[in-house]
């Protein structure tokens, strides 16, 4: 699943439910792929969902893989980017990013077929969560050290902000689950929500994304031969969205719009 909040999906998540309780045995259409891909990441709409939506198709209508196991295939095509990364040559560079781009293909499948064969479960969610970080991180630290970066201030801030972007967005989600108290609302977080519903009418996160960023670092920079200057430039971009999604975190905590970022 690519990374979004946990509320985001309370609302699909019952109307799919009650969807397959009343027809277990009926076909997905694209249709209800559409439905449930809310949120969408800005490069993943034209890089990745067009095929992620065929895979979901024929994933959630022929049940070959659990949910479970497509996110363990996602996890399996992150290790091979780690280690294809760890050769500092241009053609491995383009093969890691090749193996990254398929993880996250599986990454964007595997949520949605779990919400619409009514096999979501927070084992899943967590386990999702788990292994994109944990793949994320290694990948991260196998670039740096092709690139001599390691050990250096950019990497360790890198690090730190992948674990704070994986927790806030998790955590966030069951903050909200059960958040029904509504602050008084100031002309700052109206201003604000009313950008953010600009982009949440169109299905599209409201600022560049954790994704976004991958996108960037872990694909185009080590394809394009730049992968020292993906990781200098990702340092940056990393650190705006995490900034970003604390206070969008922040505003969805109190107000009445659950949805971020």
């Amino acid at each position: 699943m690519y990374r979004t909040s946990t509320a985001v999906y309370l609302k699909s998540d019952k109307k799919i439910k009650s969807d397959q309780e009343s027809r277990p045995d009926r076909n997905i259409s694209p249709d209800d792929v559409e439905k449930i891909l809310v949120l969408k990441s800005w490069h993943a709409s034209f890089f990745v969902l067009p095929v992620a939506k065929k895979l979901i198709l024929f994933f959630s209508n022929n049940r070959i893989l659990t949910p479970n196991q497509i996110t363990l295939a996602a996890l399996f095509f992150r290790i091979s980017a780690a280690i294809l990364f760890l050769c500092n040559s241009h053609i491995y560079m383009i093969a890691g990013g090749i193996s990254y781009y398929i993880a996250y293909l599986f990454d964007c499948v595997d949520g949605s077929v779990a919400r619409l064969t009514n096999q979501a479960s927070e084992l899943g969610r967590y386990l999702d969560h788990v292994s994109d970080l944990a793949g994320d991180l290694l990948i991260l630290f196998s670039l740096a050290y092709s690139q001599d970066m390691l050990f250096t201030f950019t990497v360790s801030g890198m690090a730190f902000f992948h674990i704070a972007e994986s927790y806030i967005s998790y955590l966030a989600g069951f903050a909200l689950k059960s958040n029904n108290n509504i602050a008084a609302n100031s002309g700052i977080l109206n201003l604000f929500n009313k950008y953010r519903k600009w982009w949440f009418d169109k299905n599209y996160k409201s600022f560049i994304s954790f994704p976004d960023y991958t996108f960037f670092v872990f694909i185009i920079m080590p394809v394009l031969g730049m992968p020292k200057n993906g990781l200098k430039i990702g340092f940056f971009l990393l650190s705006a969205i995490v900034l970003y999604t604390m206070f969008s975190t922040f505003v969805s905590l109190h107000t009445k719009e659950k949805r971020f970022p």
